[in-house]
């Protein structure tokens, strides 16, 4: 599927695997190539971009379809909440409502985390060293397992030691596992430490949090206009920041390997892959609140690195 010209290229495949038909026909949610957004409210991951033009290999193809998956449903669950809190008169039943919904997204980026690990994996192995003195060692499974030792981040020196890799792909590693601990400890608190449900509250505006609760306590996310009595903030921060975390932990490994070693000519010359869903207009407030709190030093983690998603 194409846009150019200001007009859509869609082509289909027959029962013949050789044979392609032009259609009638434009996203509704879907993938296309295009210089430029058709919509403003679509978007370009530059991971997923990475994948489909320059290392475009059988190994990865289902990785690829399961992150793109996986971003469709979190701009759905980040639509979903508005429509909890809107729609129901009971706060109580809100909140539970709110708290499966919220399991569920930091359930999909964590899973979003390995399949990325999957992906440079499965791309390292394709990879040929010009120093053939080099001995490549094969990589983790996991995420956790490359970039945790324990529960705390590896070096990035010693990832490299360890695997092999060069240092700027160590460094990523090292950058983002903070992130990946954050997400883990987030669901963990809620979920499987006591932490009950009812530390999401129904208020006026949208579900709340206290901010002195568990791995919630003195994170510098919220404005001071943003906290209400008895130290409840905004839960719509929180998700939009984990996100936007672990979407941009793609773009910037997308980016490193794309610059560290070198790949296929593109693709499609000229364009770029986007995305067109239902909801991701949610998503992209939630990448431009994420950006603008990071502008003013606000962070789930100090010193995390990130990059615009």
């Amino acid at each position: 599927m194409f846009y150019e010209a200001a007009d859509w290229h869609t082509w289909l495949r027959t029962e013949d695997a050789d044979r392609f038909v032009k259609v009638h026909a434009w996203p509704a949610e879907s993938f296309y190539f295009s210089a430029i957004p058709e919509n403003e409210n679509d978007i370009c991951s530059e991971f997923l971009n990475f994948i489909a033009q320059s290392a475009n290999t059988l190994s990865v193809m289902r990785q690829f379809s399961a992150i793109g998956d996986d971003i469709f449903n979190l701009s759905a669950s980040l639509a979903k909440l508005p429509i909890f809190h809107s729609s129901s008169t009971a706060a109580h039943g809100s909140s539970r409502l709110a708290a499966t919904e919220v399991e569920y997204i930091l359930f999909i980026c964590r899973s979003v985390f390995d399949l990325l690990q999957e992906v440079i994996k499965s791309l390292w192995e394709t990879i040929l060293l010009i120093d053939t003195t080099v001995k490549k060692k094969e990589l983790a499974k996991s995420f956790a397992d490359m970039a945790l030792h324990g529960n705390k981040p590896r070096a990035a020196e010693e990832i490299t030691k360890k695997y092999g890799l060069p240092l700027p792909l160590a460094e990523c590693y090292e950058g983002h596992a903070p992130m990946f601990l954050k997400i883990r400890q987030f669901r963990d608190d809620l979920v499987h430490r006591g932490h009950r449900v009812q530390t999401i509250f129904h208020g006026e505006t949208g579900f709340f949090i206290t901010n002195s609760l568990g791995s919630f306590r003195d994170i510098n996310i919220w404005r001071e206009t943003e906290v209400v009595a008895n130290g409840l903030a905004p839960l719509a921060p929180v998700l939009n920041l984990i996100i936007h975390g672990t979407l941009a932990a793609c773009e910037d490994f997308a980016i490193t390997l794309n610059r560290t070693f070198k790949w296929f000519e593109p693709t499609v010359p000229g364009m770029k892959l986007h995305m067109r869903g239902y909801h991701v207009q949610h998503l992209r407030r939630a990448f431009s609140d994420a950006d603008s709190r990071l502008g003013e030093g606000r962070s789930l983690i100090a010193g995390v690195r990130h990059s615009p998603a």
